[in-house]
């Protein structure tokens, strides 16, 4: 096998953490002698063993003089875990492949330094451009503290969000509406606005999925409009967070009072939070206004084939001046789900 096939395996195993790192990286590594692999590991649970320990216990003394290929720069510092620079240093590791630098300024390069320092071997850059796509999220969470945004939305083939303002239209099938499922359990949170909440009253939790995490569910109600008895606020099937202007008394619901509740300032309080994956399933407004702002990484468009006319409301009412990028479109079940990513 090539170095690039061992990383490959690696950014494999990195996968295998997936939805369960946050606000983590998902890391893979795989330890080698010759053609032989003699030790791997992922990142399998926030606040567990990192890639690189995991995988130096599976190789144990062999890992004296082998060569480790890891997907993200191992860390310098001890947070829930110890520092895995110290644990290859300790191993006596002869050459460290590292896919991408991590952008976290605990560690931005300090990692690699120190590998350096004692005497390893270090080669950055190998599978990069596919460690960095692995980490979008993480990345990006990092960068702008704001969690990473994905706006679903279902429309008609007219591009109709609902058949008239105000009222609840159902337009996709069944399968989407577990893959919605799906999605949700996928995400540190969800968020709607005060009319989602008036007028569906969802309980915007994951019903259908294997997984049963349930994501904070975060609400904007900025002029506190939502009525106390709404399903959110009482039924306690997963967290709930209010973000508003006004202090309100609600049993088991976190409220953040701010005194300019704008996306800007709700995300960046978000990311405070260690919220890192935020999963907007609101109407037109806020999806103008996430689009608008420049806050969506990545759309979900869920198509359904039939016409709702004039009269219902459009996804969005102005147009956005970025565009973006068709990564997958698929058939599911009745209805075709369009993903993309922002240029």
């Amino acid at each position: 096998m090539t170095d690039q096939q061992f990383m490959q395996f690696a950014l494999q195993l990195a996968e295998t953490g997936k939805n369960q790192t946050s606000p983590n990286p998902l890391v893979g590594c795989v330890i080698t002698k010759g053609e032989d692999i003699i030790g791997f590991g992922a990142h399998l649970k926030a606040g567990d063993a990192h890639a690189e320990v995991n995988a130096l216990k599976i190789a144990g003394d062999k890992a004296k003089g082998a060569n480790v290929y890891v997907t993200l720069e191992p860390c310098n510092h001890i947070g829930q875990t110890g520092a895995c620079v110290d644990a290859l240093i300790t191993a006596q590791v002869a050459h460290v492949f590292v896919a991408t630098l991590d952008p976290n300024p605990l560690v931005a390069g300090k990692g690699a330094r120190r590998l350096e320092e004692a005497g390893i071997a270090v080669s950055v850059g190998l599978c990069e451009t596919e460690a960095k796509a692995l980490n979008a999220p993480f990345f990006h969470f990092i960068s702008q503290h704001q969690p990473y945004v994905t706006l679903k939305q279902a429309i008609s083939l007219d591009g109709k969000i609902t058949a008239s303002e105000g009222e609840q239209t159902f337009i996709t099938g069944k399968k989407v509406k577990e893959d919605v499922h799906l999605a949700r359990s996928q995400h540190d949170a969800i968020l709607v606005g005060t009319n989602t909440v008036c007028i569906d009253d969802p309980s915007l939790t994951n019903r259908l999925s294997i997984t049963k995490k349930q994501p904070v569910r975060v609400i904007i109600d900025r002029f506190g409009k939502i009525k106390a008895n709404a399903t959110v606020f009482t039924d306690h099937a997963a967290p709930t967070w209010l973000f508003t202007t006004a202090p309100r008394d609600l049993p088991n619901v976190r409220v953040f009072v701010l005194d300019n509740c704008s996306l800007g300032n709700i995300l960046r309080r978000l990311a405070d939070e260690g919220i890192m994956t935020l999963y907007v399933e609101a109407g037109c407004g806020i999806a103008d206004a996430f689009l608008q702002q420049g806050f969506v990484q990545k759309m979900i468009t869920y198509v359904a084939p039939k016409l709702l006319g004039d009269s219902a409301l459009p996804m969005v009412t102005s147009a956005l001046p970025r565009p973006f990028t068709f990564d997958e479109v698929t058939r599911i079940g009745e209805d075709i789900k369009i993903t993309m990513t922002l240029k």
